[in-house]
């Protein structure tokens, strides 16, 4: 069964003779196994991927390894093989921390798309199922509605207003009215109206299909084995690197003509020249700036992931933890998002039970209203052998009904449906038409005040409809004011008495809605998360605000908001109506003002995305619907839940796997941690560096021998200096990071300006003893290769002690907690292992060129690294901790 088998221009009577299956009732779950069997899974093939030649290829791209083959060739031209073959060591660990981490990556992504396995429901024996995509196979029947992503090629048996984006195939962003008329056999895919394909999103209404396709058979399947695409994205931050790698790179140019030109002036020998130009080439590289930077990267989405949410591209890890207002929705992500129906206004009485009389009626037409449906599962545990699918309002209802003995399959039988309106938050109501006894009934479930203020009948005592008095509104609004103040959520139920054979287009609704009846509220209770706000009062310490952005009504929004701590006493909450009549400027005026807005319609969120980015704020915002896309787009940090629609997750940053607000703020906190251990990278390697390179540069501009060899320095910068590197990447944020507001420069930049003094401070001061020692050591009239083991172990020591000082940039080392990172005191054991190994083991002297130092000269110049530290702690003081304090000062 192959794409091409022009399913389009097939009538449904024969596509279901062809496949063998039955419209209604779908196939049998025997032959669904068999076919799976037979067919395999419903997944795309996989791309084909770099073999392990192209992979290392890749990694000699880097300016920075390119430098170190240039430093392999040049010394073993000069027959220097042991300084090559360090060298060369240098240069694979490069290459393989990058391969290493490239697969690091690789595995968080295929963790993300486990995550977002989607799900499809399907008819199986004439019952529907809530079955993996994977498992569809040909002739299965398959349920479409708004939000969710299309699993297979299908062709469509069944639609109510259902619309599809076909941008994935077609590039058209603008949604595809579909139907399940034939087409012609030569029809254009954009124009095959009765089909729906593979990676294609449904935007709005239901419908229906028959899988014609699965796998690599549908046309995206297809495009996928032609093409083999790849998407590799590359952060700023990741620019950055690249840029500071060319920068050195031209830098490195320019030393090498300097040097030789100043060899040259002064006659000194070729190769003696070029083995100090390879020594200066080889400290001003960072030789494992590249792999340290993904080991963060790697590691922040993998603790990110471990609080429950999955990043789905690097940019968002980045930009989390600049992150300035939040907008939140509330069900869900500010409360628990399990609705439980606590009770039942009528017209003459408001009661906990449905047993009978009103509360009875109403919840029987809320069950015929509701698109829950119930999924048994014989062989699962007592207390999930019943599971419920539908939004969290309508799983409430069907659940309460079960619970009174109001079954939705018996309501069903007795009055079978005959058309759908599905929930939209733009009309605020969605409804269901059923065969009552007599004539075709609505049931309209929708927003309390909407359905107050259209319908002018009420259902009595008895059960038939009266008018809708002043008194009776009253008595209404009071319930729905009451339930609001105590942060409970209302729905209201309406119904309408002859209601025709099918719902009126869009535009008539309203219209048809005035001829119903209300029968009555239902209230819900929905819980506030316990972490809630904590996680809230976390963010607003770090300075970020957080607005509340719902579809509920002000009183309910309110009383949350003022619970979890978004709202004080005394702030007013601001409908979505009262914002769309305010200018750009008044409205975000109200937005730096208030932070509760109710009634707020998808477009009025896209426009407060808008206004808020456009005055220089980070927004990271909530959403799951399929209107909340365009937000999430226009958002810097679009956040979807994990309940959501698959239109929301397509078009968010960050997928919220538990829902949760504690999510958000672990993953901005992340953010702030990833931030601040880049810059501790940043300022450890370059300033250990910047000092090297000056020691080198003073000796050969005053024509002294080389201090330090070329070997030298890529074991104590790499081999020593690597544990201690990469050990950065495990250190916890520190108070000093979350104090810190987010436009505050230190936090918006990763190579801040104050970053950088901090960096040429050090470098200078550190290079400056070094000099002083190698100075002294020449007037010792020392021999040269011993003079040069103590500047190797100086510089040793410089690194490894310098580590300590930047575990945290805002906070007195004295302050920090020995044993926050552990990595870094086996970083501290492997780092002195490694030194004290080239020091003693013979075969390594001759590799690193050393001689034994005596006792007394390495506690001399163990001396100097606690000296050292300390000038680092007089540098953070002047650049970091001083200014810190100040603004603490300033705040208070």
């Amino acid at each position: 069964m192959l794409i091409s088998e022009n399913w389009h221009a097939r009538t449904l009577q024969e596509l279901a003779e062809h496949l063998r299956t039955n419209t209604q009732k779908g196939l049998t779950k025997s032959e669904a196994s068999d076919r799976l069997k037979e067919k395999g899974p419903n997944s795309m093939p996989s791309p084909e991927r770099d073999g392990v030649f192209m992979k290392v290829l890749k990694q000699f791209k880097s300016p920075i390894t390119l430098v170190l083959v240039l430093a392999v060739v040049a010394t073993t031209s000069l027959a220097h093989y042991t300084d090559a073959l360090v060298i060369t060591v240098a240069l694979l660990v490069n290459v393989g921390m990058g391969l290493l981490q490239e697969g690091r990556a690789s595995k968080a992504f295929e963790a993300l798309k486990k995550g977002e396995a989607q799900f499809a429901v399907v008819f199986r024996d004439g019952e529907p199922f809530k079955v993996s995509a994977e498992e569809l196979v040909v002739g299965d029947i398959v349920v479409l509605s708004a939000g969710s992503a299309v699993p297979a090629d299908m062709r469509l048996t069944e639609v109510h207003g259902l619309t599809v984006n076909e941008s994935a195939l077609s590039g058209e962003w603008l949604a595809v009215e579909k139907n399940t008329e034939v087409s012609g056999e030569e029809a254009p895919l954009v124009e095959r109206s009765g089909m729906v394909y593979a990676g294609t999103l449904v935007a709005s209404g239901a419908g229906r299909a028959v899988v014609v396709a699965t796998g690599g058979d549908t046309e995206i399947g297809r495009i996928a084995v032609e093409l083999g695409r790849k998407d590799e994205s590359v952060t700023p931050l990741m620019k950055d690197i690249r840029q500071v790698a060319r920068l050195i790179l031209v830098a490195v140019g320019f030393i090498m003509v300097g040097i030789f030109t100043l060899g040259t002036v002064r006659g000194l020998p070729f190769d003696e020249t070029l083995f100090t130009a390879i020594a200066l080439a080889v400290a001003s590289v960072p030789e494992g700036l590249p792999a340290a930077v993904t080991v963060v990267l790697a590691l922040g989405m993998e603790r990110i992931l471990k609080s429950g949410g999955l990043v789905r591209n690097l940019l968002a890890a980045e930009t989390l933890g600049t992150t300035s207002i939040i907008l939140t929705d509330k069900t869900g992500t500010l409360t628990e998002g399990r609705m439980t129906l606590e009770s039942y206004v009528s017209l003459h009485e408001t009661s906990e039970s449905a047993e009978k009389g009103g509360a009875r009626r109403l919840l029987t037409a809320a069950v015929l209203a509701s698109n829950a449906y119930v999924e048994e599962r014989p062989d699962a545990e007592a207390d999930e052998k019943l599971v419920v699918h539908g939004r969290p309002v309508e799983q409430a209802i069907v659940l309460a009904g079960l619970k009174t003995g109001i079954s939705q399959q018996a309501c069903l039988s007795a009055y079978p449906r005959l058309d759908e309106l599905h929930f939209d938050s733009s009309r605020r109501f969605g409804a269901m038409l059923v065969q009552n006894e007599k004539s075709p009934t609505a049931y309209v479930t929708g927003a309390p005040e909407l359905l107050l203020s259209t319908t002018a009948l009420v259902i009595g005592a008895e059960g038939h409809p009266e008018p809708l008095t002043e008194k009776a509104r009253t008595y209404f609004l009071r319930a729905l004011e009451t339930a609001a103040k105590d942060g409970k959520r209302v729905i209201a139920v309406a119904r309408v008495d002859e209601a025709g054979s099918s719902f009126p287009p869009e535009k008539e609704l309203l219209g048809y809605l005035g001829k119903g009846a209300l029968v009555g509220f239902l209230v819900f209770s929905d819980v506030i998360r316990e972490e809630a706000k904590v996680a809230i009062h976390d963010m607003q310490s770090a300075g970020a605000r957080v607005l509340m952005l719902t579809g509920d009504n002000p009183e309910t929004a309110l009383a949350i908001a003022k619970i979890v701590g978004i709202a004080e006493e005394g702030e007013r909450a601001y409908t979505g109506a009262e914002l769309s009549a305010l200018t750009d400027a008044e409205l975000l005026k109200v937005l730096n003002e208030h932070t509760v807005f109710s009634r707020v319609a998808p477009a009025e969120k896209l426009r407060i995305a808008n206004v808020l980015r456009d005055a220089g704020e980070v927004v990271a915002m909530t959403g799951d619907g399929v209107n909340d896309a365009p937000a999430l787009r226009a958002a810097a940090i679009g956040v979807a839940v994990g309940s959501g629609t698959d239109v929301a997750k397509e078009a968010s940053d960050l997928v919220l796997l538990d829902n949760g607000f504690s999510v958000i703020t672990a993953a901005i906190r992340e953010g702030r941690r990833l931030r601040e251990n880049f810059k501790k990278i940043f300022a450890y390697m370059l300033s250990t560096n910047f000092s090297e390179v000056i020691l080198i540069a003073f000796a050969l501009i005053v024509g002294l021998p080389l201090p330090i060899l070329p070997t030298q320095i890529l074991w104590s910068n790499l081999i020593e200096g690597g544990f201690m590197n990469f050990a950065f990447a495990f250190e916890p944020l520190y108070p000093s990071a979350m104090k810190r507001k987010p436009k505050d420069p230190e936090i918006a930049r990763v190579l801040s300006p104050k970053l950088i003094k901090l960096i040429v401070l050090v470098g200078s001061l550190t290079s400056a003893m070094l000099i002083g020692i190698y100075l002294f050591l020449l007037s010792l009239e020392l021999p040269i290769d011993e003079i040069q083991t103590l500047m190797f172990v100086a510089v040793s020591v410089n690194c490894i002690f310098m580590a300590f000082s930047m575990k945290s940039l805002g906070t007195p080392l004295w302050k920090l907690p020995l044993l926050s990172n552990k990595y870094l005191l086996l970083a501290l054991a492997g780092s002195m292992t490694f030194l004290f190994a080239a020091l003693y083991i013979p075969f390594l002297q001759v590799l690193v060129h050393v001689t034994e130092p005596t006792l007394l000269q390495l506690g001399v110049l163990f001396g100097f690294g606690l000296i050292n530290l300390a000038t680092i702690e007089l540098a953070k003081w002047l650049f970091f901790i001083r200014s810190e304090n100040e603004s603490r000062i300033l705040a208070v």
